[in-house]
């Protein structure tokens, strides 16, 4: 009996291959089927949580006055911003820029800002901008009143600057101050 068992199970096992084997998908697709009706409108889901207002920190243009550093010879300036903690460090955006002209006709550019042999850099500590020159490149006032060679900081914490369009150009600061509706 068990001699009979063991041919049918061999049997069976050929069997179940050589159908298998020959099944294929070598036949024509058929055609496509009517399209289903359409479903009725489901429920209108519940209103999201109001998410939190942009707090976008920038400055008003800010008068400098640089002084010259003997130990790194170079001109500095500093200001106190509280609102460069270590969480904007490491997750925000500071943008500072220079307005080379007056704030009636501005010609503005980014900091780093190198033009011939001049150049301006900045140092971010939390708490503090710092601006290093090799030039003194202080605010001058006219007599007019007009100043020229101001600097405005903008501030973009790290869940805003997630939002942030990623065709904004952080260079132009026309496309900063459009994106965000800085005023003047």
């Amino acid at each position: 009996m068990k001699r009979i068992s063991g041919y049918f199970f061999v049997a069976v096992m050929f069997s179940l291959m050589l159908g298998m084997a020959s099944c294929g998908k070598d036949g024509a697709v058929g055609p496509a089927g009517p399209a289903g009706e359409n479903g009725s409108k489901g429920d209108k889901g519940d209103k999201g949580d109001k998410g939190d207002a942009a707090t976008l920190i920038y400055s008003d243009w800010l008068d400098t006055e640089y002084a010259l550093d003997t130990t790194i010879d170079e001109f500095a300036w500093g200001v106190e911003v509280p609102e460069i903690t270590k969480d904007i460090l490491t997750t925000g955006v500071v943008k500072v820029f220079f307005n080379l002209y007056i704030a009636d006709e501005p010609v503005v550019s980014s900091i780093p800002y190198i033009q011939g042999d001049l150049y301006i850099r900045e140092v971010l500590q939390e708490g503090a901008l710092i601006l290093y020159s090799n030039y003194n490149v202080s605010t001058q006032t006219a007599s007019t009143g007009v100043k020229r060679y101001q600097v405005r900081y903008v501030i973009i914490p790290g869940a805003v600057a997630g939002r942030v369009s990623k065709g904004i150009n952080w260079g132009n600061y026309a496309e900063v101050k459009a994106y965000f509706g800085l005023k003047n």
